[in-house]
């Protein structure tokens, strides 16, 4: 009997260590939504990364993306413990591996949700309907703001994809410099990246209604110590009330600099209508 107990306990050992991140208290890495490119998100984000460090007592990693099918894969194969995901690549994760949120990011009205903005650097165009048959700029195929809810904006305005010449593109960033170029004669990107680039005078076409705003969010397998020194760290920070705690966030991404609250109740239920017009969208 004592041989079989030896035996087994290596056994089982091997199978826990093989276990990738699974209740870790070891370095954990973080992958952000890839909006910018990846030299942007690394500036805007390494400073985020490195009040974790020091608040935390953990050390943590930033881990970058180039897709949102890569950094959905990354959280659902715990490559990554905590992934930063707008509401339809959430969906999308939650609906591959049942991903919690742990945050969600307040706009500078300090609530929970986001717009997303339909512009044009032709300053003749006054309505949606005038961008028939002209090329149009939308985002990633999951994006929310960029391609879900402009495609449904367009909807109800009564232009389909196939009275528009759409041109795909993998960031905010490029749809701006397209149609600040001239390549698409709209687009369209979330409220806070567009209003990084006012100085281009853009004008604005339309405005989404409100949209269940940006979460950090986990597999079920992170260490609940580590899930709870992550969440109150940040949510310590009041910067919207708090000089001090403005003075911490100000090198963050804009989108971080408003605070973080927990999930509204119906934060998932609100994801998955939205999901759901991503399948619309994309049969």
């Amino acid at each position: 009997m004592v041989k079989k107990i030896f035996i087994i306990i290596p056994f089982l050992v091997l199978i826990f260590s093989a276990i990738p991140n699974a209740y870790s208290t070891g370095k954990q890495y973080i992958g952000i939504l890839p909006y910018y490119a990846p030299d942007k998100i690394w500036h805007f984000y390494k400073p985020f990364i490195d009040y974790l460090n020091k608040t935390t007592g953990i050390p943590w990693e930033l881990k970058l993306y180039h897709n949102y099918d890569a950094i959905i894969d990354g959280i659902c194969s715990n490559e990554i413990s905590i992934a930063y995901l707008g509401p339809n690549p959430f969906g999308l994760a939650y609906e591959k591996c049942k991903v919690k949120p742990l945050l969600v990011i307040l706009g500078d009205d300090g609530k929970p949700y986001y717009k997303s903005i339909i512009f044009t650097n032709n300053h003749k165009i006054s309505s949606l309907k005038e961008l028939k048959g002209k090329p149009f700029a939308f985002g990633d195929k999951d994006s929310t703001s960029s391609n879900i809810i402009p495609r449904k904006m367009l909807e109800d305005a009564g232009i389909t994809m196939d009275m528009i010449k759409p041109v795909f593109l993998k960031s905010h960033e490029k749809i701006i410099n397209a149609v600040a170029r001239n390549e698409a004669t709209a687009g369209a990107v979330k409220v806070s990246v567009f209003e990084k680039f006012k100085g281009l005078k853009f004008k604005v076409l339309k405005v989404s209604e409100l949209i269940p705003h940006h979460s950090f969010c986990t597999a079920s397998n992170i260490n609940p110590d580590i899930e709870k020194k992550f969440v109150n760290a940040l949510l310590k920070l009041k910067p919207i009330h708090d000089s001090s705690d403005r003075n911490i966030v100000k090198n963050w991404d804009n989108e971080l600099q408003y605070g973080f609250t927990l999930p509204p109740k119906d934060y998932i239920q609100n994801i998955l209508k939205l999901h759901r017009l991503l399948e619309k969208y994309n049969d």
